[in-house]
């Protein structure tokens, strides 16, 4: 209103010294508190001065522009002790003031939840079909565990795929990697899968698991029934799960020590092996294969060649080593 009372370039002189006047009151130490800031409305009229509206004339955008550089001659600099840094600090006095947040003490005598030790806890889920959703795949009384620092964004994206149909769950004949086998064979031409280390992206299992490399996330090819894993002890092994066979991480997975031990893996696709990799568990030295043969068929397991054995083979050492 004080601007207002003068013409020409009088205003700026006027709105330099009212800018002026409020820097030395936001520097006093007890010149003025964070509700004074928010009850006068000072923060409305600062944003009143010197915003511009979109559609703001050439003239008012002009005249926006002379009031910010008027502003910036006087709250300029950085650090607290500056006139920019005082007035952020009243501002967020001010937000203090009147943004109240609820206050749990878990820690307090007589609480119930444990205190802190309560993130140690896992929390337990069970899962439910909504009434009438129909797009979803039913997990109903299936169960899960989360740990309590869990954030919602990362169980949305667990559940997503737990419960929302995933490129797995249509038909066969709609996966990328089979019809790049369709493509390659209808071209005359060959898929080739380069070995480069173990455990690399470019064996057969994982472009399988990312359906021709087409999907950004690895999924066990056998937990999904792109492949079938069987082994001697049927399936149920001793230690371990058969999707650990086909798996990326070290874990214990193995068949009991007895001879003529087996297990196999049907890709669902014919291929001409150059190079395999096998990786010990997480035991001693002493428990690792020491005797076996690599195997093919192409009769569904009634026939098997044999393409390499190893004996007397001490490769498998340390733990997670591989061959």
């Amino acid at each position: 209103s004080a601007a207002g009372s003068y013409s020409g370039g009088d205003w700026h002189e006027c709105l330099s010294s009212a800018f002026g006047e409020l820097s030395e009151l936001l520097s006093e130490e007890k010149g003025v508190s964070g509700f004074e800031v928010d009850s006068s409305g000072l923060v409305n009229v600062l944003l009143d001065l010197l915003q511009c509206p979109e559609e703001a004339t050439e003239e008012v955008k002009k005249s926006v522009n002379q009031r910010l550089r008027a502003f910036l001659e006087v709250f300029k600099g950085t650090g607290d002790s500056s006139p920019a840094g005082a007035l952020v600090h009243k501002i967020v006095e001010a937000l203090e003031a009147c943004e109240k947040l609820p206050v749990f003490l878990y820690d307090s005598p007589g609480s119930s939840a444990g205190g802190l030790q309560g993130l140690n806890r896992r929390f337990r889920f069970v899962v439910e079909l909504a009434k009438g959703e129909n797009t979803l795949i039913d997990r109903s009384g299936r169960t899960f565990r989360a740990e309590a620092n869990t954030t919602v964004a990362a169980l949305e994206r667990f559940l997503s795929k737990m419960v929302g149909k995933q490129w797995f769950d249509f038909d066969r004949s709609t996966f990328a990697y089979i019809k790049q086998i369709e493509d390659a064979r209808s071209s005359g031409s060959k898929l080739n899968f380069l070995h480069v280390q173990d455990f690399d992206q470019n064996g057969i299992l994982y472009w399988i698991g990312t359906n021709g490399r087409t999907e950004r996330e690895w999924s066990n090819p056998n937990q999904y029934g792109l492949v079938s894993v069987l082994s001697s002890e049927g399936r149920n092994l001793p230690y371990g799960r058969l999707d650990d066979i086909v798996g990326r991480e070290i874990c214990n997975c193995h068949t009991n020590d007895e001879s003529l031990a087996w297990f196999s893996i049907d890709l669902g696709v014919s291929v001409i092996p150059t190079a395999y990799t096998l990786r010990h568990s997480r035991g001693y030295n002493r428990s690792a294969l020491r005797d076996w043969d690599f195997e093919v068929s192409s009769d569904g397991g009634n026939q098997w060649i044999t393409l390499m054995s190893h004996r007397g083979d001490e490769s498998l050492t340390d733990p997670g080593t591989t061959h």
